[in-house]
């Protein structure tokens, strides 16, 4: 993917809003990058590659499972990694909007955010899961990750504030009518509070460490 603002944004049909707010900029700055009137910044870089769009789920999952193994994330040891890394709080954004990901690759979440807290930008995060509506996936995930710190304290108070009613799966919304059942049943309070569907449980992320 070429790093010209522009033609992502254009390329996964954007708007300037809302490409700015997937950035984590305002839509001024990004006028000027687009320009060429302001540099393009490593962090910007990462964020553009890691939303960027894609509707081959097989290449998404595959790419998914190649930044995490450069990440160093255990489960995925035996996969070439991707270079250059990506950065582990666009990449966590990037498989929470995902409708449908690979299951290995979800399990990995908790893990991501225990090893990398202090290097995320979780008042970004936070911003951008609220737009996107997935701010019960987020702070699921956050929570099972096991961390205290006071920025993720904080993180997951204000998704609290804005937890949705509508109950969601974590990156399952292909799940069989059945399983769907059996998940409300079966899974945990976490995931419950949530409102989130899902079979992930703190464990996967201590087996992956």
């Amino acid at each position: 993917m070429a790093a010209n603002p522009q033609h992502w944004r254009k390329r996964n049909g954007l708007t300037q809003v809302e490409a700015a707010a997937l950035l984590g900029v305002s839509q001024p700055y990004l006028s000027l990058l687009e320009k060429g009137a302001r540099p393009l910044t490593a962090t910007l870089r990462r964020r553009m590659k890691a939303l960027h769009r894609t509707d081959d789920l097989d290449s998404t999952d595959e790419r998914f499972r190649a930044q995490l193994s450069a990440l160093g994330y255990p489960g995925f040891a035996h996969v070439a990694p991707a270079r250059p890394k990506s950065s582990p709080d666009a990449l966590l954004l990037c498989v929470l909007a995902m409708p449908d990901a690979d299951s290995r690759v979800v399990e990995a979440l908790p893990w991501l955010v225990q090893r990398f807290t202090d290097q995320m930008d979780l008042d970004w995060i936070v911003r951008q899961a609220k737009l996107q509506n997935l701010q019960n996936r987020l702070g699921f995930v956050l929570q099972t990750a096991g961390v205290e710190t006071p920025a993720l304290s904080t993180a997951v108070h204000e998704l609290e504030r804005s937890r949705l009613i509508e109950e969601a799966t974590l990156c399952w919304d292909s799940m069989p009518a059945a399983t769907r059942e059996w998940m409300r049943v079966n899974r945990t309070p976490l995931a419950e509070h949530w409102n989130v569907l899902t079979g992930v449980q703190p464990e996967n992320r201590d087996n992956a460490a």
